[in-house]
């Protein structure tokens, strides 16, 4: 027979044991609430609205490909580009980030394949506003105009770029050239053949007699997308335009009366499905990728932005897309996919 005495010292013993058991397991499981708690935190914390995408992991791809059909590809209120078709990438340039469009300064676009035409307007303000409005600029009020000019009997495109030059003291010039495509280094030249300034035709045989050219009348600081060599202006087109940063490559460009036709032209190949909505010819489509729009993020991105009247091309304006975006309408398909059905912006503005 047990004693009471034995008994309470074996009673005693096992609540020290299950005691001992209790604490283990209460460490173990707080140990592994902690993981599941940090895990979650890292791969499953959503956005905060309107903020940056930090901390935030999918399985999606980095970059976010983009299809635009018959778009006025608006830049800022003056620069633009009008797009029969274009195919491209925006890659965002912080490693692991998303294609954040509430800021055109974090990511670029590649442009893969299609067509885009810049009117010699908008080369106009480019040169005047972003290229040689600085400190020093030996050049201002520039014009530029295309137009056909007899060459021994052929009829070929020629360019007149009027303003005025800085010679000492300002003086107005007219240069007549050849604007061409160096396909070789994706650069546009523009080569002088003729100059004059205060109507006399004879300035630039007058200045290769004394061993000048506009490379050294006219020198130009680095990082502003064009370099004077000699009697030509070279410029590197994807460096005048503003943000986003776009690249890729020309494969060949057009000169028109009003403007420049660029073609671009690349090894990848993007395979897109079929659209949301196919029976329309005014459209902006991302194609897989995390996007972030405002308050809202896409994951695996399938969005198209469909034009609301397809009468004219669509006005899409980069930096605010969000006025349409507010007017329009969204609807989502059964795939998952988002039509959002908006406006031009400049119907959106009236």
């Amino acid at each position: 027979m047990v004693d009471k005495k034995q008994q309470r010292k074996i009673l005693i013993g096992k609540l020290i044991h299950l005691s001992i058991i209790m604490a283990v397991a209460t460490v173990l499981g707080v140990f592994a609430l902690k993981i599941i708690l940090s895990h979650y935190k890292l791969e499953h914390k959503p956005m905060e609205l309107g903020g940056e995408a930090k901390g935030f992991r999918t399985h999606s791809r980095s970059g976010t490909y983009m299809k635009l059909a018959n778009l006025h590809f608006r830049l800022t209120d003056e620069i633009n580009m009008q797009v029969k078709e274009l195919i491209g990438e925006a890659i965002p340039k912080a490693k692991g980030g998303v294609v954040n469009f509430d800021d055109v300064n974090s990511f670029r676009i590649d442009i893969l394949s299609g067509e885009a035409f810049v009117r010699t307007g908008v080369m106009e303000f480019i040169f005047n506003n972003n290229v040689f409005n600085y400190d020093g600029s030996p050049l201002k009020n520039m014009k530029m105009e295309f137009f056909d000019d007899d060459e021994g009997g052929k009829m070929v495109k020629k360019l007149r770029l009027t303003g005025d030059m800085k010679l000492v003291v300002w003086l107005g010039f007219e240069m007549i050239g050849k604007m061409y495509l160096d396909r070789e280094k994706t650069l546009m030249v523009i080569e002088a053949e003729r100059i004059r300034s205060l109507g006399n035709p004879y300035t630039k045989t007058l200045l290769d007699a004394v061993g000048l050219n506009m490379e050294k009348l006219l020198p130009v600081p680095s990082g502003r997308g064009i370099t004077m060599s000699g009697n030509k202006i070279i410029v590197e087109p994807f460096k005048i335009f503003p943000p986003p940063q776009i690249g890729g490559f020309i494969s060949d460009m057009r000169v028109q009366n009003d403007g420049l036709q660029l073609f671009f032209s690349s090894k990848t190949k993007v395979n897109f499905p079929p659209l949301p909505v196919k029976d329309v010819k005014n459209y902006l489509y991302l194609y897989q990728g995390d996007v972030k729009f405002g308050k809202l993020m896409m994951i695996d991105a399938r969005l198209q932005m469909v034009d609301a009247t397809q009468k004219s091309d669509f006005d899409f304006y980069l930096k605010k897309y969000q006025l349409p975006l507010a007017l329009g309408s969204s609807k989502i398909m059964r795939d998952g996919s988002v039509v959002a059905t908006i406006p031009d912006y400049r119907d959106a503005i009236k």
